[in-house]
Parts: structure tokens; C-alpha cells; sequence
């Protein structure tokens, strides 16, 4: 099996991810600069401010990660790699882009909203976790009857994969240990993952009422055609058209 090769939409965001954690790590960690920081703290998630207005925010922050920590750009960039990557070659970068963008939205929007909650929300958050967490997703339930070798060893079914990132997700709530990406944002990109993916009921609910259009649309050229085809059968309609203004004179029929 050939490995993926990464084009597009998952390029360019995985190679935006890596360049912006090299720019961070190193303004943060070895220069210190205002500008750097104050830049870092306008672009990361931050459920509050995203609550009063700064949208941008949720389409930024997935593209921050720990500048102290360099395997959380590297796990997510791996996981984008071995999921993502084959999902755009399926689907093709504007559907990639707009999976990708609806995945930020809902989890870094329900994160956001989380914030209500001080025992559920994060006062900051980052990272692309939550994006990977949809591609996985997508991928699983796109490709369920196949085996996936967890850890590059342990063969489980793809769908099984999920349950256990689900189960992961649920243990880092119940030890209150958020990753970066906060509590509920990854729960919220499994959830988009699901739902924007080919087997979700919205899609083929979505699908199913484009179908009926189009249909529609087919019914109306066929009726239309069909009357078409009777007026030629019938043939040219003819008048009875006076010859004069003397109702007794001759009659044409035109």
C-alpha cells in the first residue's frame, strides 16, 4: 500500500502548523518579545473574548500549538498525515477546506461556549487536535471494514479506534487533565467528523433533498417535453378567419 501524499488544502495546513510552531517556540522561548506575545495571546482560543466578538479566533487557534511542547504539532501533524491526506484525495480540497473549517467552528465554538461552565471551559485553548480528531473520524466511518494497527501493532477495526479516542477523551474529563485544545473542543471535532462525513444522517438527509430537486426539475423537462411531442402530433391548429366584412362572403381557412 502506498503511503498518502499530501496535496492541497491538508499541505498547506500541515506545513502552516509546523512553520507557526517553529516562528512561536522560538520568539516565545528565547527572545521574549512583547510583540510575540501579545500576538500569541490574540490569536489563541480564548472562550470569552470569542463569546464577545473575536471569531477569528476559532480558525486561529488550530493552528497553535505548545510552543514548549514540540510533540503536540508533531502528533497532530502526524494524525492529519495518516487521515486527512486520504480523505482529500476522496473528496477534494473545497470539500477538504470546508470539513476542516466546519470542524474548527464546532469545536472551538462548543469549547467556547463551555466557558459558561468554569468547571468545563478553558480559559485558553489551542492546537489542532480537534481537526485531527475529525479527519479520524471520517476516515474510520469511511472506511470501517477495514484493520488499522493501533500503535503499529495491535490490529482493531477502525470504528473501534473512535470508541477508544472517545474513551480517552472522557478519562482526561473525568481526571479534570485538559489538552490544549480544553475539554469539550475535542469531543466537538469528533462530533463534526461525524456528522460532515459520507455516512452521517445529515448527508444523506442533505443528499436525499438534493435528489428530490433534481427530480423535480427532471419531472418539469419531461412534462414539458411531453406536450411538446403532443403539439407535434396534433399538428398546425387552424382558424376559421372571415374573408370580408360581408358575413354572407366567402370564408378562409388559414
Amino acid at each position: 500500500m502506498r503511503p498518502p501524499r499530501p496535496r492541497g488544502v491538508v499541505l498547506g495546513l500541515m506545513v502552516t502548523i509546523a512553520c507557526s510552531w517553529v516562528m512561536f517556540a522560538s520568539a516565545l522561548n528565547w527572545s521574549r518579545a512583547a510583540f510575540a506575545e501579545s500576538l500569541w495571546g490574540g490569536l489563541i482560543g480564548d472562550g470569552n473574548a470569542i463569546l464577545r466578538g473575536e471569531l477569528w479566533r476559532l480558525v486561529t487557534a488550530p493552528l497553535l500549538h505548545s510552543p514548549s511542547t514540540p510533540s503536540h504539532a508533531l502528533i497532530a501533524i502526524m494524525l492529519l498525515y495518516f487521515f486527512a491526506v486520504p480523505l482529500e484525495s476522496e473528496w477534494g480540497p473545497k470539500r477538504t477546506a470546508l470539513f476542516l473549517g466546519g470542524a474548527a467552528l464546532v469545536g472551538n465554538g462548543l469549547e467556547s461556549l463551555a466557558t459558561l461552565s468554569p468547571s468545563l471551559g478553558s480559559r485558553a485553548f489551542y492546537g489542532s487536535m480537534t481537526l485531527a480528531n475529525a479527519a479520524t473520524v471520517a476516515w474510520a466511518f469511511a472506511n470501517r471494514h477495514q484493520i488499522v494497527r493501533l500503535f503499529l501493532v495491535v490490529p482493531v477495526r477502525p470504528l473501534m479506534m473512535v470508541a477508544l479516542l472517545a474513551l480517552w477523551h472522557v478519562a482526561l474529563l473525568v481526571a479534570r487533565a485538559p489538552a490544549a485544545e480544553g475539554m469539550i473542543g475535542p469531543f466537538g471535532g469528533m462530533l463534526a467528523g461525524y456528522l460532515l462525513c459520507d455516512a452521517s444522517p445529515v448527508r444523506r438527509l442533505w443528499l436525499r433533498k438534493k435528489l428530490n430537486r433534481y427530480q423535480e426539475e427532471l419531472d418539469v423537462l419531461r412534462s414539458k417535453e411531453r406536450e411538446r411531442a403532443r403539439r407535434r402530433r396534433a399538428g398546425p391548429e387552424l382558424k376559421l378567419i372571415r374573408g370580408g366584412d360581408d358575413d354572407s362572403g366567402p370564408r378562409t381557412l388559414h
